[in-house]
C-alpha cells in the first residue's frame, strides 16, 4: 500500500474500510505472492504453484498419501486430484494405490521429480531471502509468531451467532 495511504489501525468500533480485514490483507497479499513464485516457478522449472508445493512436501517427508498432503498444502480434493494427474502424467511422481482400497493412493517423486526440485529450490530459496531481508531479524520472528496465532485463531468455529 503506498505510504500516503496507509491506515491508521486495525482497533476500534465501528464500521471498517475492507483494506483494515485482516482476511482481505492476507489474500492480496498471498494473492501477490503467488504471482510472483508463479513466475519464479514457470522461470525455473515450468512448474505452477500448486505443483511446486506438492513436490516440496514429498521431497521433505517423502511418501505421502492424498489426503496427508490435501491437509498440508491446504488444497481440496478435487483440485489435489488434478494436480496429482498433471504431475504423474510429466513422470514427476508416481502414485501406488493400496491393493485394499484403490481409492487410497501414495505418492512420491520420481527421479525427474527430485531432480526438477533439485534444480528449482535454490530460485525459490532466493526468493524466499530477499522476501524476508524486508524485514529485521526481531520482526521476522514476531511476523511468525503472528501467523501461528492467526492459524490457531483460524481453526476455531466457535463464533457468535450471526
Amino acid at each position: 500500500m503506498p505510504e500516503n495511504r496507509k491506515l491508521k489501525s486495525i482497533d476500534g468500533a465501528g464500521e471498517r474500510p475492507l483494506q483494515l480485514y485482516v482476511t482481505y490483507r492476507l489474500s492480496t497479499l498471498s494473492a501477490k505472492l503467488n504471482r510472483q513464485a508463479g513466475f519464479v516457478l514457470k522461470r525455473a522449472g515450468n512448474l505452477r504453484v500448486p505443483e511446486w508445493r506438492i513436490l516440496a512436501l514429498l521431497s521433505l517427508h517423502g511418501e505421502m498419501n492424498g489426503s496427508a498432503i490435501t491437509d498440508l498444502a491446504g488444497f481440496d480434493p478435487g483440485q489435489i486430484s488434478r494436480i496429482f494427474r498433471a504431475l504423474e502424467t510429466r513422470g514427476l511422481i508416481s502414485v501406488r494405490r493400496t491393493d485394499d482400497d484403490r481409492r487410497s493412493a501414495y505418492m512420491s517423486l520420481t527421479r525427474a521429480g527430485r531432480a526438477l526440485h533439485a534444480k528449482v529450490l535454490p530460485a525459490m530459496q532466493q526468493r524466499q531471502e530477499q522476501l524476508l531481508d524486508a524485514l529485521t531479524p526481531q520482526e521476522r520472528t514476531t511476523f511468525l509468531r503472528i501467523i501461528d496465532k492467526l492459524q490457531v485463531a483460524a481453526d476455531r468455529r466457535d463464533f457468535l451467532e450471526i
